[in-house]
């Protein structure tokens, strides 16, 4: 079987429902999938897919972070917004900010250690 095809059922069995509809698909038996996903070499490609799909996936989510946090400001500010709806707003806003310091500090922490491992 060819690397393409390989390929092919790989995103197919990530993309589709359910094994059956990935194998019909791709146009092979079931038992090939099953096969297939016992191999190691198959789960590599299987695993090189679902990360692209992934990165493709948060790349499209950054694109619309701006839109987003400008609609929970939006609503946070709205004083004719329920409370809820600008007391959620604002827990969104300072959920996200945390997160995202935490994270860049996570990623500096790594870097800084690479760094000193490598030397």
């Amino acid at each position: 079987m060819a690397k393409l095809n390989k390929e092919t059922i790989a995103m197919n069995i990530l993309t589709c429902p359910t094994l059956n509809e990935a194998a019909e698909k791709s146009g092979v038996s079931i038992s090939t999938i099953y096969r297939l996903r016992k191999q190691e070499s198959f789960q590599k490609i299987l695993k090189k897919i679902k990360n692209d799909i992934f990165h493709e996936a948060m790349n499209k989510a950054q694109g619309y972070c701006l839109q987003s946090l400008e609609t929970l400001r939006s609503i946070m500010n709205d004083e004719k917004a329920t409370d809820s709806s600008r007391v959620s707003a604002a827990r969104t806003v300072l959920e996200l900010g945390v997160t995202m310091y935490e994270d860049e500090n996570i990623i500096q922490r790594l870097k800084e250690l690479e760094s000193r491992l490598i030397e």
